[in-house]
């Protein structure tokens, strides 16, 4: 009697056991496994456009090169937990080993009132940081998100993000 081997068949076709997948971040699982730009056909127009807006950034110098994660993150908290003070709920989930998603549980339960954050929001920080949905305009009309304009337009979420930014600022805008 043979012992069957656990896999797990990514989106793109890829066969990854089991003991590896399970290491992976719960994003890099989730992004594995159903991709959001999954079935979203990029015309080779896009891609140019794309890669011109990048090009122009980099000669102009505005390209941001230092990207901010961890704690370096604007919108990361500090958190408190038994093993010590850390930048950012993702490093004290890799320290016990554990998802965000479960640190996050620890730090919102009242029975585990050694973990927490080191500095309590104010609103106002709260509203700044996370301002949840923005509705957005475009030239076929208003809708109540990016995700929304997203799916309408059938792109990324990413693409009406740019598109307002530059790309076509003056048919997207942030209502």
């Amino acid at each position: 009697m043979s012992k069957a081997e656990r896999v797990v068949t990514l989106r793109n076709g890829t066969v990854v056991q089991w003991d590896v997948f399970a290491r992976w971040s719960s994003h890099r699982q989730r992004m594995s496994l159903d991709p959001h730009t999954y079935r979203i056909n990029w015309d080779p127009s896009h891609c140019e456009k794309m890669s011109a807006i990048v090009k122009k950034s980099y000669e102009l110098g505005t390209r941001r090169n230092n990207w901010h994660y961890g704690a370096k993150n604007g919108q990361s908290r500090a958190v408190f937990t038994p093993k010590g003070h850390f930048g950012s709920i993702a490093e004290a989930a890799r320290i016990y080993q554990v998802r965000g998603e479960q640190m996050r549980a620890w730090l919102a339960d009242p029975l585990k009132p050694e973990f927490g954050f080191v500095e309590e929001e104010d609103a106002l920080t709260k509203a700044r940081l996370r301002p949840g949905r923005k509705a957005v305009c475009t030239p076929e009309g208003t809708f109540p998100s990016i995700s929304a304009a997203a799916r309408h337009y059938g792109v990324g979420e990413r693409t009406i993000k740019t598109w307002i930014r530059g790309m076509r600022k003056t048919e997207f805008w942030y209502a």
